[in-house]
């Protein structure tokens, strides 16, 4: 059936031919303008039916646009009647990246997301990508069926012993049926079917179906005449007859077309040279073997990832006792007072994935190498973007199966240990003459050491602590309460004022004194001086400090059964200390736990309470697999009761008749109590150092959202000051997802609301503070920092080429670098058309197809035989 996408014959020259970039084509992310918003969805939304009805009809069934709560959707039906959605959105989307899919083959709800730099008539075409890649992602996973390893449909990919379409090939295969289609429309003018001919030619020339080399050059034309007769016989398999005609049409070599078409491949063939020889050197994030491989770079069989996991786990301990070795050793040559000097990253985690060569990494081997849990709440398929980062989550498990901590632990260990590590904690501060220096307390119990820090150091510590039930949000914590209540008492400044402010401020730190301190508050002189506040943050102070007092006093009746969220994730609790759980909360921690809690003593119940499971646990494959084995209410075996929709504070405590204690949260008490009631944003701990001397030299902390040149959001920059002095610390991964609100605007905070949604949509079962988009995010800094050394190395001279940027673009307005029509992390962008590494002895993808006889001849099955190309069809 013909595709009409509205009158979209009167763009000159600037046409789409794939879903994504491809070189020297008129096609690219970024079309140099950004259309309203609202427009390109609203395109997108009329288009989307017409493209599955003309040619995925077989396959899927629109039924219309469905409204729930804030989310707009398409609800479809496959061809075995199976329900799913489609929520469709635009977004600013990496390197040359038109659209992407989070496909979600666990909750069958999935969002398709075109770059809002489209151009309008590129979204047909985009769609058609998608909704094919989609539906393979489907078929593909209800086989039970990893996906190939590397792509086939680019001109130079090595071919693999057996040949199999990647999801990515799918894709380009809906773009191949979208142009055909086109192309012999009779309800478009000439132009626009020319128009569609040509593209579709020119998408033939980069899927490498058509050969490159001279005819002259006869070994190469019969190798590459070989390969792309093995790509049209798998690409028919998959495509409609009538379409497939019209690929084989054009799928000849060049001397063979017509005058006409011969003219578009010449053409297209001579942008692609241009563009190559044009496109400046960009630097590139270091290459290293991909984990998951044996030394001679096979892959690791399933049954050998725990062997895998302990040698990495084995060779990071190593490297880390090498350079304490080194550190200690270099530290005592030095003068005294001072210290080696090196470029300093604290923390890792999923952050790994851009980790520096060059940069000491101090990380204590937390989160995912301790917590007890069997894997991460995503399936292989809801974080199949990891291969992008050269983290392949099929290699170890089925495409629905949840991804194994062992294969996080390996793949952050192998990374981990690219370059010098302490495995241990670090803390910035201020020496001698203002130097920032990194204070290292090693994991192995060794004395600790000193680093002074060379240029901006990078955190990446992870999510702050979890929230003690009943405190306030603006004040969560016992120093912040007493922060709070200084000034007010100090602002009031009567005697008695003054001298309850002295006596809180004699009180010692740690445990006890919040309940002290109310003690001192509960007297009527210092009563009467907090009466007068009109600032709401002295009400919560008390609030806080009342909540943490009876947090301490449930704690000391109950010892090792009232614990925060994060000590049963770290493994830090005894699963049999008691039968009867309740958890405070219903959110991802809570579910977390509940499931570590009923594994790790199968005698256990437990209760949850809370408000409701957001949308996102929904979509990610541990809420309801888990509800549906231990919930009731889901036909589970009953040893878990949930309770929704209650607004809980602080624990309580209830006295038994033999003298026991019990915990209780609103109505409901058990014999343990797990607070997994959220975090409350703020700077990292390893930062505090600094916060505390700029704000006591009267100077100020500044923060800046830091974004790549394709609005890619990387983290954020503090900026501690004090008189002539100024630091700079960079925060990245999941900490970075929570900004500090005496730091950040609320305007900020609602800016990066947006891009988290956009970053790990809920429908795909991911958060922006997850493992794959942590993840992304920092192989995406990685690639703009390699960017950035590359025009450093150019521009000496301009400080900003040493920065990244610190202002998204407005909506509606092109970016700089969208006018100037460069992309500046070109060189280390992700590409659609190589949108995945290459797999385990491959070779990479090239830029674009070439006229001459290729570098290296693409990987076949077997040879062509002598004096003859491939097989005749």
């Amino acid at each position: 059936m013909p595709v009409h996408q509205g009158n979209d014959g009167e763009r000159p020259e600037e046409t789409v031919i794939t879903a994504t970039d491809v070189l020297g084509t008129g096609f690219r992310a970024d079309s140099g303008t950004r259309p309203p918003a609202e427009e390109l969805l609203r395109q997108a939304e009329t288009t989307l039916p017409v493209v599955i009805q003309a040619l995925y009809a077989d396959r899927l069934r629109a039924d219309g646009i469905h409204e729930d709560g804030d989310r707009r959707f398409f609800g479809l039906t496959d061809s075995r009647g199976k329900a799913l959605t489609v929520r469709l959105e635009t977004v600013s989307l990496p390197g040359r990246t038109v659209a992407r899919s989070f496909v979600n083959t666990a909750s069958d709800n999935h969002v398709v997301q075109l770059s809002d730099r489209i151009a309008p008539e590129q979204i047909g075409r985009a769609l058609s990508h998608e909704v094919n890649e989609l539906l393979s992602v489907r078929d593909r996973a209800s086989r039970g069926e990893a996906p190939a390893a590397q792509e086939m449909l680019v001109r130079g990919a090595a071919l693999p012993e057996r040949p199999a379409l990647s999801d990515e090939d799918l894709g380009r295969l809906g773009e191949l049926h979208y142009l055909a289609s086109r192309a012999g429309d009779p309800a478009l003018v000439a132009e626009q079917r020319a128009q569609a001919r040509g593209e579709l030619s020119q998408l033939i020339d980069h899927t490498g179906m058509r050969p490159g080399a001279r005819a002259e050059d006869t070994m190469a034309r019969a190798i590459e005449q070989y390969a792309a007769e093995i790509r049209l016989d798998i690409a028919r398999q998959h495509m409609p007859v009538e379409a497939f005609r019209a690929v084989r049409e054009l799928a000849k070599p060049v001397e063979q077309l017509s005058a006409a078409d011969a003219q578009v491949v010449m053409d297209h063939r001579a942008r692609v040279a241009e563009a190559l020889q044009a496109e400046p050197s960009q630097g590139a994030a270091p290459g290293f073997p991909l984990p998951g491989l044996r030394p001679d770079g096979t892959p690791v069989p399933g049954e050998e990832l725990s062997a895998a996991r302990d040698e990495a786990a084995r060779q990071r301990t190593e490297k880390g006792r090498h350079t304490l070795d080194e550190l200690r050793a270099e530290a005592d040559a030095l003068p005294e007072g001072r210290h080696p000097q090196r470029q300093v990253m604290i923390g890792g985690g999923a952050s790994l994935a851009g980790r520096d060569p060059d940069v000491l990494l101090v990380d204590s081997r937390g989160r995912w190498h301790v917590d007890p849990i069997k894997g991460i709440v995503q399936s292989a398929d809801q974080v199949r973007h990891l291969r992008e980062v050269g983290w392949d989550p099929y290699r170890f498990g089925d495409p629905k199966e949840r991804v194994s901590l062992a294969a996080l632990q390996l793949w952050e260990d192998t990374a981990a240990t690219r370059g010098p590590l302490v495995d241990g904690r670090a803390s910035l501060s201020l020496g001698d003459e203002g130097r920032l220096l990194a204070e290292i307390v090693p994991a192995d119990g060794s004395p600790p050491l000193t680093v002074e820090v060379v240029g901006t150091p990078l955190l990446a510590t992870g999510v702050p602590p979890e929230v003690i039930p009943g405190a306030n949000r603006q004040v969560p914590t016992v120093t912040e309460a007493m922060d709070v209540l200084d000034g007010h008492l100090a602002s009031v400044g009567t005697p008695e004022a003054l001298a309850a402010r002295d006596r809180l401020a004699a009180l010692p730190a740690g445990e006890g004194r919040a309940a002290a301190s109310l003690d001192v508050l509960d007297d009527p002189r210092a009563t009467d001086a907090l009466r007068s506040a009109t600032d709401p943050r002295v009400a919560g102070a008390r609030e806080t400090l009342e909540a943490i007092a009876q947090w301490e006093h449930a704690s000391a009746a109950a010892p090792g059964r009232v614990l925060l969220g994060d000590e049963v994730g770290d493994g830090a609790y005894d699963p049999t200390v008691a039968d009867d759980w309740v958890i405070a909360g219903i959110g991802g921690g809570a579910i977390a736990n509940t499931e570590i809690i009923l594994e790790g003593n199968p005698n256990a119940r437990v209760t949850m309470v809370g408000t409701a499971a957001p949308w996102v646990l929904h979509n990610d494959s541990q809420y309801l697999a888990m509800r549906r084995q231990y919930d009731a209410e889901l036909g589970g075996n009953g040893r878990l009761v949930t309770v929704p929709n209650q607004r809980l504070g602080a624990v309580e405590t209830v006295r038994t008749p033999d003298g026991g204690t019990r915990l209780k949260a609103l109505d409901v008490e058990g014999d343990a109590y797990v607070a997994c009631l959220g975090r409350v944003a703020r700077l990292p701990g390893a930062a505090d150092s600094l916060d505390d001397w700029a704000r006591q030299q009267g100077g100020q902390v500044r923060g800046e959202l830091l974004f790549d040149r394709n609005e890619q959001y990387l983290g954020y920059r503090l900026r501690f000051e004090a008189g002539d002095r100024q630091h700079t610390v960079d925060v990245t991964g999941a900490a970075s997802r929570m900004l500090p609100g005496n730091v950040f605007s609320r305007e900020d905070m609602a800016r990066l609301a947006v891009i988290d949604r956009r970053t790990a949509p809920p429908e795909s079962g991911n958060v922006a503070a997850g493992f794959m988009a942590t993840a992304l995010q920092g192989s995406h800094l990685a690639q703009h920092r390699a960017a950035r050394a590359g025009e450093g190395r150019a521009h000496r001279t301009d400080p900003a080429a040493q920065s990244p940027t610190t202002r998204a673009p407005q909506t509606g307005q092109a970016s700089q670098a969208s006018r100037a029509g460069t992309n500046p992390v070109a060189g280390a962008a992700r590409l659609q058309s190589a949108r995945k590494p290459a797999g385990p002895g491959s070779t990479p993808p090239s830029g674009g197809p070439g006229a001459g006889t290729p570098v290296q001849p693409p990987r076949i099955p077997r040879p062509p035989q002598p004096g003859g190309g491939a097989p005749g069809r």
